[in-house]
Formats: structure tokens, C-alpha cells, sequence
């Protein structure tokens, strides 16, 4: 069982909470030396911020979940290896990532908003600190969400690796070329772009937040000098006062005394308005003014950051249309080169201005190199393999020939022996050699037949015949070859079957083989070879039933292999030649043989050969005599 797939769920949820960690850990550290925030704004942002992250966490994690739940019934099957996948299930996998980034900036969005709104700004920020920290945290979590997007990327990527590829290629496919080209250079201006206006927008707001700074500086000293230079000189006359309050009033500073003394100090307060105190000789005043407005810098700032993201967007579309070109060029060159070309060694040319799609193309090169070194190795083995071949051939006919002529010689005295008087253990013995020289003259037979249906050059004589007499000589030939073995072999004929157009002697060698065959498995029990036709069937069907121990399923159709593997073949008890000479006849017959099981769970073998229809040729009993044509 594979584990990848098990562990995703967890990876990607802690993948999530380790963004909202990040975003809140971002805003708490740089927010207020970005922004230039008084200990007052941090303390009574940070009071207001905490629940709405609670909140945004809670929902991330939850709709995190429920997305991956859908998922589990997939993700447990690539576990345990099941391929049948539907095009669906990849899509939604493939889509994952993005799925939950889209989640995560709708949460953030939706968060913001609600900052924005009365009940929720806090008494010590007014309503542009309130925006600028809502864009500011737009900004840390976009970032996030892009690294979190790259993790759970790769994620997904190594999961998808265990989807076949047959089911991947489809769902490749059904999305147009034009389609999927258009998508990567979206992808690319994504990923240029996105870095940028985060860059731009936090750059703003510092900017910002410095001229912000910088006029309200410059505003208090203003403030404090005015009132120190005009209001704090003694034995003024109330006129000049009233005058200097109405230019001061003109310049946005509202000024007003205090009989007793107060210690310098600064205030703000909502809609941007700060109160300056200044003390003076017999009392103090207090001089508020709206905050300093960045105006003219505020505008460059923006426009910058504006013309920056357009820039951005230029650049990346171009970026991506080059390396679509590149991954349209490699896709061309691939699918135009065929096995021929890299037969010959041609190489795939095309100038790749990415390194990945030049790699590439150079691993598919160096594959080229490696199928021709094993295409080249390959036809060596195929060369040495026919030589065998060949080899093994000539060996068995020569070997077969030599072996053949003494061994007539054995047969022939073993027989003039046996006319002979002699005592009971002596004919015993005479019998056996006899019986065992058979066995060996056939197998020997066997082996010169194999090697010719080898070549190619087993001779068929056709002539016709009648079932009957090809059933009955086969069950003559193996009650011979089969002597001591306690086998009952029995022919039955249907009565009525058509004649056939067959070579007589190899169908009966192919119907003897079969038969030995059945003998070996049917363990002191009894052999039927049983000649019958369906009617309306033009074929001619011999069955050959074994009642003894049944045989698996698996194994049936490897009894016409036992010779090419050894331990099948002393399983099945020295099956060899035979049943692959047997099957070779008949299908120079036109014919088969088929494996299956009796009822009562012996083996059963089925060989039917087509009748030539010919309406000069009269249909013959089982008992009457063939007539030639």
C-alpha cells in the first residue's frame, strides 16, 4: 500500500494552518513598521484583529476539509493500487490546489470586508489606517496563499504520478490543444505578475505611510512653533490673539487656551484629527488640525505600482507565449518523428529557448540512443534465437535418424525372439522390450514431426476418410503405446457422421497423442474418445474424456507448452513433444483442440476439424467403407 496518497489530507491541512500562522505572524511583525503605527493603533488593532484570524482559520481549515473529504474514496484507491479511475476523479485531484487557494482568498476577502465595517474598525484607528492595514493583510495572504499553492502543487503532482497513464492522456485530451497552450501562458503572466504587485502594493503603503508620517511631523512642529512664537509672548493685546487664532484658523490649526498649566502632549482622534497641547507661562493650549493629506506622492506611489503590474503583465504574457511556442515546437518534432527515424539515429532538432524544454528534447535523444542499442541487441537475440532454432532442429533430425535405424533392429530380433519356446519370465521380458521399443520408436517419431512442422515441411495427403475408421485406429494405436498403465481406453462412434477430407495417418498420430495425454491423467480410470457432430455444424468433433483428477484452469492450455518448461513438464508427468505435435496437425486441418472439464471434473479435450462440403460426396455410416474420389 502506498502511503502517499493516505498522507496528503494531513499535509494539506497543516499546509493551511501553517499559512494563517504566517499571514498573522507577517501583520504582527511588519504591520506596524510598515505603516508607522503608534503603540495606541497596535495595541487596539491587535485586540480587534484577534477573533476575525480565529475566524478565518476556523473556515480555511473547515472548507479544507470538506474539500478533501470528496477526495478520500479517490485518494484510498490510488492507495491500494486500484487504476479504474474516472476522468472526474483525475480532474478534481488536478484541481485541488487551486481549489483551496481560491477558498483561502475568498475567507481573506470576506475577513477584510467585515474589518472595514464600523462596528469593527477600533477606537484608536481611524478609517484610512483601518484600509491600509486591510491591503496590507490582502497582501501578506495572497503571498501566503501562493507559497501554499506551490506546496500543495507538488503534493497533488506526486500523487498523480500513480494514475495510469492511459487515464492521465485522456484527461489530457479532452481539453484542446489551443486550450491548454492558452492556459500555460496564462499560468506564466500569473506567476510573473503576482510577485510583482504584491511588491508594488506593499511598497505603496510603506510609501505612503512615510509621507503620511513625515506630514504629520511636520505639521506638530508647525503647530507647537506657532503657538509658542505667537500666543506665548506676554502683554500682547487680546486684538492681536484674536487676529493671529483667524490666520491660524486659515492654515487648518484650531487654536484654543487653558488657564492652568499641562505638560506636552500629542493626541489623535477619529477622522484623522490630532490634538497638540503645548504648555506656556500661566497655562497651556491646545491646537487640533486634521491630518496632513499625502495628495500629490499618494498618486505617484499608485501610479507607479500601476504601471509596474502593467509591465509585469507584458512581460509575463511574452514569457508565456515563448515557452508555449517551445512546448508546441517540442510537442511537433516528438509526434512527427516515427520508430523509423530513430532506427536511422536521426536526432530531434528544434531551438528551444527554455533549458526544461531543451532537456527534454535532449532526454528524448538520448532515449532514442538507448531504444536503438536495444532494437540492435534485440535482433541479435532474435538472430541467435532462429540459429538455435536451427540448430535444435538438425540436431533432433539427425539425433532422431540415428537412433531410429538400431532401435528397428532391436524391435525386429525382440520379435523373431519372441517366436521363439521360451519360459514365462523370458516372454515377460521379450514383451517388455518390445513395448518399451514402441514407446521409443513413437517419441522418436514425435521428435522427427515436431522438427518438421518447425520448418515448415510436414507433407499432408488428403484423401477422404471416415470418422470411424480414425477414431478406432487412434485407440488401437494407444491401447499399444499405453500397455501395463491399467487404462480402459473405449471408441464411440455416432452413428451417420460425414466423411473427411483429411490426411488419415497424421490425424490419427495428432488423436494418439492426445490420447496418451489423457492417459496419464486419468489414474487407473477410463479414456472415451467419442466421434460426434451438432447438427447444422460443419465441423467434424472428436471429444476425449478423461476421468481422473481435474486440472486447474490456469493450467489447462499450459499442457501444449509443458516442453518449453521443465517443471511443467515433470508435473504433469513427461509431457513433451506430443501434445504441441498434436495441436500443429490440426491446425494444418483447419482445425483445434480445445481444453476443458467433464462434468464430474475430469479432463475433457475437444478436437473438431471442418468437413470439405462437397455435394458429389455421399454421407457415410460409422460402419460403411469410404469411397474414394
Amino acid at each position: 500500500m502506498n502511503r502517499i496518497p493516505l498522507r496528503l489530507a494531513m499535509s494539506v491541512v497543516g499546509i493551511q494552518l501553517s499559512v494563517c500562522l504566517l499571514t498573522g505572524l507577517l501583520l504582527w511583525a511588519f504591520a506596524p513598521r510598515i505603516l508607522l503605527l503608534t503603540p495606541e493603533v497596535v495595541a487596539g488593532t491587535v485586540a480587534s484583529a484577534r477573533g476575525l484570524w480565529c475566524a478565518v482559520t476556523v473556515v480555511s481549515v473547515v472548507g479544507t476539509w470538506i474539500s478533501l473529504r470528496r477526495l478520500r474514496p479517490t485518494l484510498s484507491r490510488l492507495a491500494v493500487g486500484v487504476i479504474d479511475l474516472t476522468l472526474t476523479e483525475i480532474h478534481s485531484l488536478y484541481t485541488l490546489p487551486w481549489t483551496l487557494v481560491r477558498l483561502d482568498l475568498c475567507v481573506t476577502s470576506l475577513a477584510c470586508s467585515v474589518a472595514l465595517l464600523p462596528p469593527f474598525i477600533p477606537e484608536t484607528n481611524t478609517l484610512a489606517i483601518e484600509l491600509e492595514l486591510v491591503l496590507l493583510t490582502a497582501t501578506f495572504a495572497s503571498v501566503a496563499s501562493l507559497s501554499a499553492y506551490v506546496e500543495i502543487r507538488a503534493l497533488v503532482g506526486r500523487v498523480t504520478e500513480l494514475v495510469p497513464v492511459a487515464v492521465s492522456r485522456q484527461a489530457i485530451e479532452l481539453l484542446n490543444p489551443a486550450d491548454r497552450l492558452a492556459r500555460l501562458r496564462r499560468r506564466w503572466q500569473a506567476a510573473v505578475v503576482a510577485p510583482v504587485a504584491f511588491i508594488a502594493l506593499a511598497s505603496m503603503l510603506l510609501v505612503r505611510s512615510h509621507l503620511v508620517a513625515w506630514g504629520q511631523s511636520a505639521r506638530e512642529r508647525e503647530a507647537a512653533a506657532l503657538v509658542r512664537g505667537v500666543f506665548d509672548v506676554p502683554d500682547a493685546p487680546p486684538e492681536s490673539f484674536e487676529r493671529a487664532r483667524e490666520a491660524a484658523r486659515v492654515r487648518g490649526f484650531s487654536i484654543e487656551g487653558e488657564a492652568r498649566s499641562e505638560p506636552f502632549a500629542v493626541a489623535h482622534h477619529d477622522l484623522g484629527i490630532t490634538s497638540l497641547t503645548v504648555p506656556m507661562e500661566g497655562g497651556h493650549s491646545i491646537v487640533s488640525f486634521g491630518s496632513p493629506r499625502s495628495g500629490r506622492g499618494t498618486i505617484v506611489c499608485t501610479a507607479l505600482a500601476v504601471l509596474a503590474m502593467l509591465l509585469a503583465g507584458v512581460a509575463g504574457s511574452k514569457v508565456g507565449e515563448a515557452f508555449a511556442n517551445d512546448i508546441s515546437l517540442a510537442t511537433r518534432e516528438l509526434e512527427a518523428t516515427g520508430v523509423a527515424d530513430v532506427l536511422r539515429g536521426s536526432r530531434i532538432h528544434g531551438n528551444a529557448r527554455f533549458r526544461s524544454v531543451a532537456s527534454l528534447l535532449d532526454a528524448a535523444n538520448r532515449l532514442g540512443a538507448i531504444f536503438r542499442e536495444f532494437a540492435r541487441a534485440q535482433q541479435r537475440a532474435i538472430d541467435a534465437r532462429a540459429s538455435t532454432s536451427r540448430m535444435r532442429e538438425l540436431f533432433l533430425a539427425s539425433m532422431s535418424h540415428d537412433i531410429k535405424a538400431p532401435l528397428n533392429s532391436i524391435l525386429g530380433f525382440a520379435e523373431l525372439l519372441s517366436r521363439e519356446p521360451l519360459m514365462d519370465a523370458q516372454r515377460e521380458s521379450v514383451s517388455i522390450i518390445e513395448q518399451r521399443g514402441r514407446e521409443l520408436l513413437h517419441l522418436i517419431q514425435t521428435i522427427l514431426d515436431t522438427a518438421r512442422v518447425d520448418a515448415g515441411e510436414l507433407a499432408m495427403v488428403q484423401s477422404w476418410t471416415n470418422v470411424g475408421n480414425v477414431v478406432m485406429q487412434a485407440v488401437l494405436d494407444a491401447r499399444s503405446l499405453s500397455i501395463g498403465q491399467d487404462v480402459d481406453i473405449r471408441g464411440e462412434i455416432q452413428p451417420g457422421l460425414p466423411v473427411m477430407n483429411v490426411d488419415e495417418a497424421r490425424l490419427v498420430q495428432a488423436l494418439v497423442a492426445i490420447v496418451l495425454v489423457a492417459v496419464r491423467f486419468a489414474d487407473r480410470g477410463h479414456v472415451v474418445v467419442r466421434g460426434a457432430t451438432p447438427p447444422g455444424d460443419p465441423r467434424v468433433g472428436i471429444d476425449v474424456s478423461v476421468t481422473g483428477r481435474a486440472l486447474a484452469p490456469s493450467d489447462r492450455e499450459r499442457i501444449f507448452e509443458a516442453f518449453e518448461h521443465t517443471d511443467r513438464r515433470r508435473r504433469h508427468g513427461s509431457l513433451g513433444l506430443g501434445p504441441l505435435l498434436a495441436r500443429a496437425i490440426v491446425r494444418l486441418h483447419r482445425g483445434g483442440v480445445d481444453v476443458g472439464t467433464t462434468e464430474a471434473g475430469g479432463i475433457h479435450f475437444h478436437v473438431w476439424v471442418p468437413v470439405n462440403a462437397d455435394n458429389s460426396m455421399p454421407s457415410m455410416a460409422s460402419g460403411d467403407e469410404p469411397k474414394s474420389q
